[in-house]
């Protein structure tokens, strides 16, 4: 059995699933249809292997079992063991190879990415039969993991960043680190791997040398393969080209950098309790800007979404599937006219709102904006359109508005938050 294999059997088992789902009614509510979908996945996998190896007979979620990890591994590539132990580098303190490790994490070896995505790992650090795991793959050669990232994801346009400084257990001679990754996976298929944090451990030999690397991912088992083995159809999520002002506040920055080109859902848990962070802080300083009116005219595209208080969603006027492949667009323009399309399935199909915009006052000393919305469109493609009958008004207030970035409260939406970055 090797990657392929299990590979062709979940896009069968999925595909068969998918196409039986409009048939199944949750007996329990309190899992979804996607959970659904993640639970069976994973118990394919474990049977795939239950005939080779015995497996527990509960298994959890967040890793898979150790002999499954073997039939998982991340590539068979090139032989497990290679001759050579030249070139190492022996007798470091463990303070210096932390140093080492940590860059080697962070920027790659050469300056080519961290080496998560980019397979630029400093060789003489770890033993030629290093053992690599993680939740899904376990690995017992430094050639096969080198090769295996290197291939892996691709570093263009994937991220890894440290969130902790590494520490150093002379004890037990293991360094600790945490990092931040996600990014496309350099498969025929294009898939995407979404934000996760990981906590990674070395155990370090006599000699000084890496003899085993452990991660722990924030994110479970099912899921990582799930995300592995689906599809990207519709382009890369937009991303803002505009240079920072001058006069951008700190704060500011951050939350654009953090927004910035990433999908409403590609946010884990820990990002997003950093974001509404960003978010409060921002909104407790009170920035004042001139001109806002201008600052408004332009294009927008969603970026991140904060339900309001008991988990109130936001009020569109565009009722469309919250598939997360699908964009949100919002344009302002000088004469007052505002154009809302959000996309049904990608670029294929969206529905367009028309009406104009003006401001008035709002409460809290912020700036409230009002939409009249007369008209809508069902459009496929630039070239189909038929006519909506959606009107109505739309109130947000602006708690920040800047160059490229603005943050609005939806009235209607009973207190949700946008984060919004411009386009153009």
């Amino acid at each position: 059995m090797n990657t392929l294999f299990i590979a062709l059997c979940y896009f069968q088992y999925f595909s068969f699933v998918t196409a039986l789902a409009p048939q199944f009614h949750t007996a329990d509510r309190e899992h979804s249809r996607r959970t659904f979908f993640h639970d069976s996945a994973f118990r394919l996998l474990v049977g795939a292997s239950s005939a080779t190896s015995p497996l527990p007979a509960v298994a959890q979620e967040n890793e898979l079992p150790l002999s499954l990890r073997d039939f998982t591994k991340l590539a068979p590539l090139g032989s497990s063991q290679t001759s050579s132990v030249e070139n190492k580098t022996r007798n470091l303190s463990l303070p210096e190879i932390a140093k080492r490790l940590e860059n080697d994490l962070s920027n790659g070896s050469t300056g080519q990415g961290g080496y998560i995505i980019s397979g630029d790992i400093s060789a003489g650090l770890f033993r030629e039969d290093c053992i690599f795991v993680d939740p899904t793959n376990r690995v017992k050669s430094l050639n096969q993991y080198q090769n295996a990232l290197r291939i892996l994801f691709d570093p263009k346009r994937s991220t890894v960043s440290i969130l902790d400084p590494f520490t150093v257990d002379e004890e037990t001679r293991t360094i600790r680190g945490r990092y931040r990754s996600r990014g496309f996976l350099q498969l025929p298929w294009n898939p995407y791997v979404s934000s996760y944090e990981a906590t990674i451990t070395y155990k370090i030999d006599p000699d000084g040398l890496v003899e085993e690397q452990c991660q722990t991912w924030s994110k479970s088992a099912t899921r990582a393969l799930q995300e592995t083995f689906t599809p990207s159809v519709f382009p890369d999520t937009p991303t803002s080209t505009l240079d920072k002002p001058a006069n951008e506040p700190q704060l500011v920055t951050q939350l654009f950098e953090a927004v910035n080109g990433r999908r409403l859902d590609d946010f884990s848990a820990e990002e997003r309790l950093e974001i509404d962070a960003l978010i409060h802080q921002i909104a407790q300083e009170k920035y004042s800007v001139d001109d806002s009116e201008k600052l408004l005219v332009g294009t927008w595209r969603l970026s991140y979404f904060q339900p309001g208080p008991g988990g109130a969603g936001i009020d569109r006027r565009i009722p469309f599937p919250d598939f997360s492949f699908n964009q949100n667009f919002q344009t302002f323009t000088i004469d007052h006219r505002i154009i809302n399309r959000g996309e049904l399935l990608g670029p294929w199909l969206d529905v367009r709102v028309f009406g104009n915009w003006e401001a008035t006052t709002g409460g809290n000393s912020l700036q409230r904006y009002k939409a009249e919305i007369h008209s809508g469109q069902f459009c496929r493609g630039p070239n189909f359109c038929a006519p909506l009958p959606i009107t109505g008004e739309g109130l947000f207030d602006s708690v920040y508005l800047g160059d490229r970035l603005r943050i609005g409260r939806n009235i209607n939406g009973g207190g949700a938050v946008v984060v919004q970055v411009r386009l153009s």
